[in-house]
């Protein structure tokens, strides 16, 4: 055990002591599996190839404490985080914690289940058990086996089968420093979409003060069954010297189709590992983002996508906008099995740099063992188009502003890929706030999508 990874285990400790007391038998068993395979990995070092252009040793050596509480949010401040001007339904955590008074639950449809995983535990244990943990792999990531060791709450969802939600589900995940410790939010959320269901999420992290230097590490699993049609939209605006990590892990059936959708502005590192098994004939997957990075952030994200079974289409588009000294990495995958014949699987990574002194490492990968497919990957990284902006310049309007309207272009193609109408809406909104911040100029023009 190294020196920087032992207060995880004095933590561990406490937290068995505490919060973790309550838990099913089986859920203790899992978390001290976890803890081992934590101690026998550790952190990750670019000498690994997952992690070559990601350093995370501030992350290693920072001493992050476990958040045993939630702690105050101000109500207009978690108001600032929904979608306006629609009824959505609202459940709130705040460093990890169910936060009741920031959650709005009521009028849920019937057959359709949110709540946090501690009450989940002792409503729907067996259905828990059945899925927790039985996709995404903790023996395989270390982030993540300091999740699974650690798991205590996080969002439950389940829509059963042939339910509609109209309105969207918003999980919002706030963190604030308490008592000016470093804390670590580990949170885990399960969603379950039964046969036919149909469910839409905005998928929300922020932090509520301007310098706030926690680590917020997920690991979300979403289990789509037949026919079953999920869209989640997530926005990761965090403090730019907080850590944020990310397994999201989706498991596809027959004919089910999903909409995953990355916007990634916040943090000093922010790393988003997102994999979808297609496990299902007939089954369409749809993986967009973009990211937009500034000062020194950096922000990585690693997709794969595996297709198992034949006539599945996918589709991946990835953007990022970078400036200062900022850096961005994109690594994504594209495995398609000897059985998936007449696959249909496009991957595409776009990157504008905004200063000579940004970086951007992209790496779009095929690997093909089916010969009936129809697969294209691709990368490009460039700065402004000079033409384009000369065009605009003759027209009155300033450099400034014309690097600006040509941005907000670019990134619209990215957020064109949101279905819902009013998560679109909520995503363009908070990309062109973001955007006129970073340019000093409130003249830039909203996205409008034809």
């Amino acid at each position: 055990m190294t020196h920087e990874m032992n207060h995880y285990f004095t933590d561990f400790q406490k937290f068995q002591n505490n919060g973790a007391a309550k838990s099913p038998a089986w859920v203790n068993d899992l978390r001290k599996s976890a803890l081992a395979d934590f101690e026998q990995k550790g952190f990750p070092t670019t000498k690994q190839e997952d992690w070559k252009y990601t350093n995370v040793a501030p992350i290693a050596k920072a001493q992050f404490a476990y958040s045993s509480k939630a702690g105050m949010v101000d109500p207009e401040f978690v108001r600032s985080l929904l979608v306006e001007g629609i009824d959505q339904f609202v459940i709130t955590f705040v460093n990890g914690h169910l936060s009741p008074e920031h959650s709005t639950m009521e009028g849920l449809p019937a057959g359709v289940v949110v709540k946090n995983l501690i009450e989940a535990y002792i409503t729907h244990n067996n259905l828990v058990e059945e899925h927790l943990t039985k996709y995404v792999q903790y023996q395989k990531n270390t982030f993540t086996a300091l999740n699974t060791a650690f798991i205590n709450d996080g969002v439950f969802v389940h829509v059963s089968a042939g339910v509609e939600v109209t309105k969207p589900i918003a999980l919002l995940f706030i963190s604030t420093v308490n008592n000016g410790e470093q804390t670590a939010s580990h949170i885990r959320n399960l969603i379950v979409a039964e046969d036919g269901a149909i469910v839409n999420f905005l998928h929300n992290f922020a932090s509520v003060e301007g310098v706030n230097t926690n680590l917020t590490n997920v690991v979300t699993e979403i289990i789509a069954k037949k026919n079953s049609i999920v869209e989640l939209v997530k926005v990761q605006r965090e403090s730019e010297s907080a850590f944020h990590v990310e397994n999201l892990y989706v498991h596809q059936h027959r004919e089910s189709n999903v909409h995953i959708f990355s916007l990634a502005v916040g943090g000093a590192i922010a790393r988003n590992d997102m994999s979808v098994i297609i496990d299902g004939e007939s089954t369409e997957c749809n993986l967009n983002g973009l990211y937009i990075t500034s000062g020194e952030q950096l922000i990585d994200h690693h997709t794969f996508i595996h297709h198992i079974h034949p006539n599945c289409p996918s589709h991946e588009l990835f953007k990022g906008i970078l400036f200062d000294k900022s850096r961005a990495v994109f690594n994504g995958k594209v495995y398609v099995e000897p059985e998936a014949q007449k696959t249909d699987s496009k991957q595409t990574n776009r990157n504008l740099l905004l200063s000579d002194d940004a970086i951007v490492d992209t790496k779009p990968e095929l690997e093909i063992f089916a010969d009936d497919v129809k697969c294209t990957h691709g990368a490009a990284v460039g700065g402004m188009n000079e033409t384009h902006s000369f065009y605009l310049k003759t027209r009155g309007i300033s450099e400034g502003s014309a690097r600006g309207i040509l941005t907000v272009g670019f990134a619209a193609e990215a957020t064109q890929k949101i279905r819902h109408e009013a998560l679109r809406r909520h995503v363009d909104g908070i990309v062109v706030d973001h955007l006129r911040k970073k340019f000093g100029t409130g003249n830039l023009p909203d996205i409008v999508h034809g």
